[in-house]
């Protein structure tokens, strides 16, 4: 989703978007095909929260491997929220 169309989205939510600044990391990764998007938007969501953004650490060589953890976690999550229950 494009910045733009997100701020529409959100126009009305009482959220103030107009403020929000933009920051675009030069180098920015750069996905090569077209369905690896949310993996990309999962990854950079990572390194903003682990404030891993000085030349983003990862490439399009790297969706396999990023898809595969991330898969891994998912299956990790749902096990250990069911031997809570």
């Amino acid at each position: 989703m494009q910045v733009e169309e997100l701020k529409r989205y959100l126009k009305g939510k009482h959220m103030d978007v107009e403020k929000w600044p933009l920051h675009y990391p030069d180098p920015c990764p750069q996905q090569g095909s077209g369905d690896d998007c949310g993996i990309f938007t999962c990854k950079y969501i990572e390194c903003l929260a682990r404030r891993d953004i000085q030349d983003l650490p990862f490439s399009q060589d790297d969706m396999p491997n990023v898809r595969a953890k991330l898969a891994l976690h998912c299956i990790n999550a749902y096990f250990n929220a069911q031997d809570r229950s």
